[in-house]
């Protein structure tokens, strides 16, 4: 009888844990989640990079530098982890646009 009344007990306080926690969760949960979705989404479209357009490629790097931001208030050593792997991402599509603006402008050239 004490062994399941005990169990009770705990079931009961677990249970209240567990909507506690669920009900804050998504508050103060919700943002690492965010920026973390955010980087795979930008970051994570590096290897089909060519075949975006000039002003794509300019979205995704203003996006690296929004989320740059974001990172920079995370613990040292996931920001540091993070804004390094940003950093060469972001790099990486500047890189592209340039080669795309340069295109861009010597197909308008004439011939000689």
């Amino acid at each position: 009888m004490k062994g399941t009344r005990r169990r009770v007990a705990s079931f009961v306080c677990a249970a209240g844990l567990l909507l506690t926690l669920l009900a804050a969760g998504p508050a103060g949960a919700q943002e690492p989640v965010d920026w973390r979705v955010e980087f795979e989404a930008v970051c994570g479209t590096t290897d089909a990079s060519m075949s975006f357009t000039v002003e794509q490629l300019t979205d995704l790097i203003a996006r690296c530098d929004k989320l740059a931001e974001r990172i920079g208030a995370e613990e040292e050593t996931v920001r540091r982890v993070y804004l390094r792997r940003l950093k060469m991402c972001r790099d990486l599509l500047a890189f592209v646009l340039e080669s795309k603006k340069i295109g861009q402008t010597e197909a308008g050239k004439p011939g000689p």
